[in-house]
């Protein structure tokens, strides 16, 4: 395959990540072809219908104080649709029932020790171990390594914050377990309080206080349509470009589309993508084989409204990997998204698996649907049965971001290099899973490949 004259790009992976690259690609002036495994093009970025409603099957939104989706948005013309959630405040399972979760929070790093002692998810103990993180010794950094955040915020603020504030908020979001989630990959933010004060509580404070958030503009965005419509505005200016986009076309290795490109963007999960290069490039194939993935199940349920004896005061409700459910969070997404709202009813998002724990993706409907019921009776005290459920799973869905990750990371994109020139990897295998970082690495794959 030569790269002599990169004007033809092939796309393997119609993801978000792969319909960017192409948006990229076709922008820059190449022809541009996108191909896709399955029957539908957005990958985690579903909204099917449910009950009548669109209501979002994996990821509702995304961030809106990082420039990478907003750009995207404002390029299809598609700002007037946005939607911000109608309620943020979220609520944990802790010491025996839901509490609200206290302000100041990063990522479930505490920025005000009072303030999470108002809220009673910590009893006086862990509040008082909590506290010494203002008068601890600067953590034995190792040579400057990557960390496990969990390493991190137990040294500084003992195992209760850990598990009951940062693992459900930080966890959640991958999927995984603080315990062997890096640091740098997953929270750059702390590495301040790690590297410029002794004190990590100080440090979120001073990074804050010189990086004040907008409060008048929203932390996250969706359409009123959910999340879907932005694959459903892109597909359509795709197309308009002149991309080809070609669902049900697996791809076994990179020899299958050798002949017809000069230059290939890998929009796969890492598994997949080690698959993929294989033949061209084992060393690199090798490498990415190492990167895990967690597996989830989501179910959507509707409850009639007068059946909830809790208070839908917020997002949601988060549980705590220390509470030994299989539930890790009830979205309450009629409440968030009022767009979806349905006059007596309660709709709700609920997550199961997370990594190390992948018997959500295993059981049949029947019996995970039994397990969700009797959880959601002890945490909510909803002894109804649902109106309506549907079961949607997403095996090896959420990368796993190990100690060292970037480092990985950096190895394999030079690996490649050296053994395929002509070949990008990109997603949320490598350098974030947020919908925004998806966008910015399918779009500096792109772009990489037309410079080179």
């Amino acid at each position: 395959m030569s790269i002599s004259d990169p004007r033809t790009v092939v796309v393997v992976g119609g993801g978000i990540t792969g319909l960017a690259a192409a948006f990229e690609a076709a922008t820059r002036g190449a022809r541009v072809t996108v191909l896709e495994a399955g029957g539908r093009f957005g990958g985690n970025i579903w909204t099917p219908e449910f009950e009548g409603r669109p209501v979002d099957a994996a990821a509702d939104m995304f961030l809106a104080r990082v420039p990478w989706a907003l750009d995207l948005v404002t390029e299809l013309g598609l700002t007037d649709e946005l939607v911000s959630p109608a309620a943020n405040a979220a609520w944990i399972w802790a010491r025996g029932r839901a509490r609200r979760l206290p302000q100041g929070l990063v990522l479930g790093v505490p920025t005000s020790i009072p303030a999470v002692a108002r809220s009673g998810i910590l009893g006086p103990l862990a509040l008082a171990r909590a506290g010494l993180d203002l008068v601890r010794p600067r953590y034995p950094r190792r040579n400057a390594d990557d960390i496990a955040v969990g390493e991190l915020i137990r040294h500084r603020f003992g195992r209760a914050v850990n598990g009951y504030l940062v693992d459900p908020l930080l966890g959640g979001i991958n999927a995984g377990h603080t315990d062997t989630l890096s640091l740098a990959a997953a929270v750059p933010q702390l590495v301040d309080g790690l590297t410029g004060h002794r004190s990590v509580l100080v440090g979120l404070r001073s990074h804050l206080a010189t990086n004040p958030p907008d409060p008048s503009r929203p932390v996250f965005h969706s359409f009123r349509g959910g999340m879907g419509r932005l694959v459903e505005a892109l597909v359509e200016r795709l197309e308009s470009m002149g991309v080809e986009l070609v669902a049900n076309t697996p791809v076994a290795t990179l020899s299958e589309v050798a002949s017809s490109a000069d230059g290939v963007v890998v929009a796969l999960p890492a598994h997949a993508a080690a698959a993929l290069v294989r033949t061209s490039a084992p060393r690199a194939a090798d490498l990415l084989a190492t990167i895990d993935a967690a597996s989830v199940a989501v179910v959507l349920a509707d409850y009639d409204a007068d059946a909830v004896p809790m208070h839908l005061d917020g997002s949601g409700l988060l549980v705590p990997s220390p509470e030994g459910r299989r539930i890790s969070a009830v979205s309450w997404a009629s409440s968030k998204w009022p767009t979806i709202a349905r006059d007596g009813r309660a709709t709700f998002r609920i997550s199961v698996g997370r990594d190390g724990d992948d018997l959500a993706t295993k059981l049949d409907d029947e019996r995970l649907l039994a397990i969700v019921g009797s959880e959601l009776r002890s945490l909510m005290g909803i002894v109804a049965e649902p109106l309506a459920t549907r079961v949607l799973r997403w095996p090896r869905a959420f990368p796993q971001y190990r100690p060292g990750h970037l480092r990985l990371v950096d190895t394999i994109e030079r690996t490649l290099m050296d053994e395929a020139r002509h070949v990008r990897v990109a997603g949320a295998s490598y350098r974030g899973l947020g919908i925004p970082a998806c966008i910015r690495q399918g779009r500096d794959a792109a772009a990489s490949l037309l410079a080179s």
